[in-house]
C-alpha cells in the first residue's frame, strides 16, 4: 500500500456476471491513491474523473450491486527532471494497450 510510482488493476465484478479492468498509477503511495477514488465513488461532481468513476456511477444508477479487487501489477520509476518520458506513465499506457480494459488515455497514441 505504502510502494511509490506503481501501475494498480481495479477488477470490478458485478452481480449480473459482468467485469470490467481499469488500470490506473500511482505517483504517491497506493493508499493515498485510493483514498482519492473514494472521493471520486462518493461526490457526484466528480463522477466523470476517470473511466472507473463513470463505471461505479452507471451501476448505481442502474442499482447494479458490484464489488471490486485491486491489485499492483508493476512498479517502476516515476518521472525524472530532465527526461523526455515519465517511465511511470509509459508503464501505464504499455498495460492499456495489452490488455482489454475500460482505461482510457488519449496520450496513449501520441
Amino acid at each position: 500500500c505504502l510502494t511509490t510510482s506503481s501501475i494498480y488493476q481495479a477488477d470490478v465484478l458485478t452481480e449480473d456476471g459482468g467485469s470490467h479492468t481499469y488500470f490506473g498509477l500511482a505517483e504517491k503511495d497506493f493508499k493515498t491513491r485510493w483514498s482519492g477514488r473514494g472521493r471520486s465513488f462518493g461526490t457526484e461532481k466528480c463522477r466523470d474523473e476517470t473511466e472507473l468513476s463513470r463505471l461505479v456511477w452507471g451501476l448505481g444508477s442502474e442499482s447494479i450491486q458490484y464489488g471490486i479487487g485491486w491489485r499492483a501489477v508493476a512498479g517502476c520509476g516515476g518521472c525524472r527532471p530532465g527526461s523526455e518520458h515519465c517511465n511511470l506513465c509509459l508503464t501505464e499506457r504499455l498495460f492499456i494497450l495489452k490488455n482489454p480494459c475500460i482505461s482510457k488515455r488519449t496520450e496513449v497514441v501520441s
